[in-house]
């Protein structure tokens, strides 16, 4: 019988011993036992044939319905031919640490000699995220979330292609491809940025409603004017006050070239005297006209100063001043 052959039957015997060994009161039943035991010999069968995709699976079955330890040096072996070292690894761990039993005896060393094997081939990803502190944080390896207790720690992968993506709220989704080579250690950094806001979306800080107007605003938004200086405001009364008297005596001058003109006329009928009399009366409207612009500027600046004597902050008159016309608009 060859060595494989042998090695073969002792599996068979060990699981048939194992697997029908007296269990607790908590474990499987009998008929949960017998197919397991069913389940590991045709992965058994799968595993001399070469067929290791087959073999694990089998045993990934009867281990779920019964654990034994040689169903976990089976699938051990299984898992390292189909390249799943990181799984392998832990299975041969877990069989050592079970108790030793004469039937499994023989397989210790071997798991030994694989997990030191092992060590040396699996990969490893050291993950480091930007910014730290961000809350709700999500990191995936093919799709598998990696606990956030363990982020601090390097990740145990297969040699190979693997995908690390990462996620939070608020934020825009990274994703990195790595290779890992058999034994290495990957650094891979992933940078989270912030998503931009939808369009119509507010801003933090924002308020939700509409803003009262401030103070002083006009209706329908549009920005206040701004009030005028109280010296620009003073500077209009105090020139229509001195153009007021300016043409009072502009027209006092007028009318008394009118009076003499009169006075110098031979007759008091004919042309020299209707001239001069038509220039005295220019005279007078044009005094008149002086009066009243400078009457306008006493009552702009009574007006335009508050109970304590302090200047009006108000849009001045707009005001035209002629020889013959005054024009205030209040």
């Amino acid at each position: 019988m060859t060595p494989r052959r042998t090695r073969a039957l002792a599996l068979f015997i060990a699981a048939a011993g194992l697997l029908a060994a007296p269990a607790p009161a908590a474990a499987q039943s009998a008929a949960d036992v017998a197919v397991a035991r069913e389940i590991f010999i045709e992965g058994s069968e799968f595993a001399k044939q070469g067929r290791w995709e087959e073999a694990r699976e089998r045993y990934e079955r009867s281990l779920a319905i019964k654990r034994a330890p040689i169903t976990l040096y089976s699938l051990g072996v299984a898992q390292q031919q189909t390249g799943q070292l990181v799984e392998a690894l832990e299975s041969f761990r877990a069989f050592l640490v079970e108790p030793s039993a004469p039937a499994t005896k023989e397989y210790e060393k071997l798991a030994r000699q694989a997990v030191q094997e092992l060590e040396r081939h699996v990969a490893g990803l050291d993950l480091r995220l930007s910014p730290d502190g961000v809350a709700g944080v999500v990191v995936k390896i093919n799709g598998v979330e990696v606990p956030a207790a363990a982020l601090d720690r390097p990740r145990p992968v297969n040699p190979g292609n693997h995908v690390v993506t990462v996620s939070a709220p608020g934020y825009r989704e990274a994703r990195r491809s790595v290779a890992a080579a058999p034994g290495s250690r990957v650094v891979v950094m992933l940078t989270l940025e912030r998503d931009a806001p939808a369009p119509g979306a507010s801003t933090p800080g924002a308020s939700a409603g509409p803003r009262a107007p401030s103070a002083g605003a006009l209706p329908g938004g549009a920005p206040p004017r701004a009030a005028p200086d109280a010296a620009t405001v003073r500077v209009v009364p105090i020139a229509l006050l001195a153009g007021g008297l300016t043409t009072v005596a502009a027209g006092v001058a007028i009318g008394l070239l009118g009076v003499a003109s009169a006075s110098d006329a031979p007759t008091r009928d004919g042309d020299a005297a209707d001239a001069a009399r038509a220039q005295a009366l220019a005279g007078d409207i044009v005094a008149g006209a002086g009066l009243l612009a400078a009457g306008a500027g006493v009552l702009v600046l009574v007006l335009d100063r508050g109970p304590a004597g302090a200047p009006r902050r108000q849009a001045p008159p707009r005001a035209a001043v002629g020889p013959l016309r005054l024009t205030v608009p209040f």
